[in-house]
């Protein structure tokens, strides 16, 4: 799912992208190698296949800044992500080299696609950058097996990052991986778009932070106009969205052994979707494949989507606004980003760390956030604001983030993509009425948990 989410990031760039991350297939297709976190086209810079990219084009330019070694000559540190804008043109970047003029800073841009495939043969093949940005599925796995550096010894150091600032996910992520071994670099959740026009053409009170499902299901109907082809709600084309609506349903979603823990959350998403589609209130999954987004076409009055198509719907002169997703048992949703880890094997140790600490300070970090259009995880940096473009069409309501950053939570982007996202297919077979509620979960989902055991 990483693919869609930071590749309509890029797309928008202007626009944002952790968009922060996200793991599967957006769309349920299962054709990406990480969920949501990532999509980036290459930069020229690296060869994307794993290689050691050591040098940008094999000449001897460490004199352009970089750490001092012990000869007293400068060096240079790797980073790794997944975005494809020019180096140059990366503020945070470029900040951090004129802050640190003794640090060169060399980008390897890997599309998405490939991203967390390559970066775990670079690591296995000892050519993997000195500061990598992480997706969420790649985590746990480089700490469980010493791949990155834990940061708690360097944390305890600085003056410019405090754990306590930071969202209440990254406490919990942290005591999931046993220590601290990445900084998110921003974050990213899901939100329900609304059709400002619509709503109002058709006299319907506008979506609020307390709706319900109900509530949701209610608007639905009364929005939906088949004789124009309007739907009150587009169908689930995000992936990630299933996970959000089980954890809302009471589900947790993931267990502390890195596997599913679905159960009752599973069964009452499932039978929700299956009534509003059946109902003729969304689109059947399949529906609509001509028009690339039904919300953007003006042909679904509602739609829930990550963050980071705020950008998108407002270059599109979209008239909407958002608010957090509708609560069933509780409010959650699923957390994106990338998270600043250091390669265990670099030699640059402190130059490494520098980076990360700068990347996690106030500037990084604003920096960051306008950069890609995501708050900041660190909790006094994004109330600033950093991440907000105003735009006349919308949105206005920007306190829809304090939902994501109280009730977000890391949960399937943790887990094999492939896992996720083909298990979002047996989803959306239910819509189709090509599979039963009870088929996926009573053997769909054992056999995705059996498919991760297969991975330890």
């Amino acid at each position: 799912m990483k693919k869609l989410f930071l590749l309509l990031g890029v797309m928008f760039l202007s626009v944002s992208m952790l968009a922060a991350c996200d793991n599967g297939d957006d769309n349920g297709n299962g054709d990406n190698g990480d969920d949501d976190n990532g999509a980036v086209e290459e930069n020229g810079d690296t060869d994307d296949n794993g290689d050691d990219n050591g040098d940008d084009d094999g000449d001897d330019d460490d004199d352009n800044g970089a750490e001092a070694d012990e000869s007293g000559e400068q060096v240079t540190i790797r980073f790794s992500w997944w975005d494809g804008v020019p180096q140059e043109e990366v503020t945070f970047i470029t900040a951090f080299e004129e802050a640190n003029p003794d640090i060169r800073v060399e980008v390897v841009s890997i599309p998405d696609t490939d991203y967390s495939q390559q970066i775990n043969t670079m690591v296995l093949g000892g050519t993997a950058p000195d500061v990598i940005l992480a997706f969420e599925v790649d985590l746990p796995r480089f700490a469980e097996n010493d791949a990155i550096l834990s940061l708690e010894p360097f944390l305890a150091e600085s003056d410019l990052v405090d754990l306590d600032d930071f969202i209440p996910a990254v406490a919990e992520l942290t005591e999931l991986t046993q220590g601290t071994y990445g900084l998110p670099w921003a974050y990213a959740g899901h939100l329900l778009y609304f059709n400002v026009d619509l709503f109002d053409e058709a006299g319907v009170d506008h979506p609020t932070e307390d709706w319900t499902w109900e509530d949701f299901a209610e608007a639905a109907e009364a929005l939906t106009i088949p004789e124009e082809g309007q739907f009150g709600s587009d169908a689930i084309t995000f992936g990630g969205i299933w996970y959000s609506m089980f954890a809302a349903a009471g589900d947790n979603v993931i267990s502390d052994d890195m596997s599913f823990d679905l159960g009752d959350g599973l069964r009452r998403a499932l039978e929700f979707q299956y009534m509003l589609t059946s109902e003729g209130f969304m689109p059947e999954p399949s529906v609509g494949a001509d028009v690339a987004d039904l919300f953007a076409a003006g042909r679904a009055a509602m739609t829930r989507v990550g963050n980071w198509m705020i950008r998108g719907y407002q270059d599109a002169g979209l008239n909407f606004d958002v608010v957090s997703l509708p609560s069933d048992m509780v409010e959650s949703t699923v957390l994106h980003t990338g998270f600043f880890t250091i390669n265990s094997a670099t030699e640059h140790e402190e130059a490494a760390w520098r980076f990360v600490e700068f990347m996690m300070s106030h500037e990084g970090q604003t920096l960051i956030s306008e950069f890609t259009g995501n708050p900041s995880a660190i909790m006094s940096v994004a109330e600033e604001g950093a991440y907000i473009r105003e735009a006349d069409n919308g949105p206005t309501n920007w306190d829809a983030f304090d939902s994501i950053a109280e009730n977000g939570r890391f949960t399937y982007t943790l887990l094999n993509s492939t896992v996720t996202s083909d298990l979002v297919s047996e989803f959306n077979n239910v819509l189709l009425g090509q599979q039963s509620i009870d088929d996926v979960i009573d053997t769909e989902v054992p056999r995705a948990i059996e498919r991760l055991g297969e991975e330890e």
